[in-house]
């Protein structure tokens, strides 16, 4: 399922708690995404632009694609927060009550934390991105491509907020701690890919 926006953000708005900060983290790459897609589409549709048309077109096939990701996981994390409500409410009265409610909670902030975890690697591959269509892509749309870039990374570090409050929350010390790993490196591998945007803007004028 994908998010259709304008229901979507009447659900934002609403007085609940789903959907919330990770949905909308998932909403932002997928917008940053789109303008990917763009620059790149707008390039191939400019004859003049030869040289790396191959790779501009696989740019825009894989950016289309993590486009839909994104959206379909704006979903799943709505239905994961959901699932931890759900635990929550679940009756503890006697121990075995309180046995099935720890453990279904322990599920259910498993599943709220892969959820987040998939979007920040999704964002690291969108950003992956990044250095080729500096190099093949229309120059002129420079803030088009700086403005995906600010999505992609706010989508990152959303979702990284979101997973790692849920790792307080998780017993499981070997899953806490390649999870942190994973977030730790995504982060890293972020950062690396930027520098060739700061440049390119600084070029024309822009701050990024």
């Amino acid at each position: 399922m994908k998010v259709d926006l304008n229901p979507f953000i009447e659900s934002l708005r609403a007085p609940t708690g789903a959907p919330g900060g990770g949905a909308a983290s998932a909403v932002s790459a997928s917008l940053g995404c789109a303008l990917y897609q763009m620059v790149a589409g707008v390039t191939l549709s400019l004859p003049r632009f030869t040289e790396g048309r191959g790779r501009l077109a696989d740019i825009k096939a894989q950016a289309t694609h993590l486009c839909d990701q994104f959206q379909v996981l704006s979903a799943k994390d709505t239905e994961a927060y959901l699932a931890v409500e759900a635990a929550m409410k679940m009756p503890r009265s006697t121990p075995e009550e309180k046995t099935a409610r720890r453990n279904a909670m322990q599920e259910a902030f498993r599943s709220a934390t892969a959820v987040p975890l998939e979007v920040v690697e999704a964002v690291v591959a969108a950003l992956s991105l990044l250095p080729d269509l500096l190099k093949y892509g229309n120059p002129n749309a420079i803030t088009d491509v700086a403005v995906g870039t600010l999505l992609l990374e706010a989508a990152r570090k959303g979702a990284s907020m979101n997973a790692e409050i849920n790792l307080g929350s998780i017993k499981d010390q070997e899953f806490v701690k390649k999870s942190g790993d994973k977030l730790s490196a995504a982060a890293a591998t972020a950062e690396s890919l930027l520098p060739a945007l700061r440049e390119a803007a600084k070029a024309t004028g822009i701050t990024y």
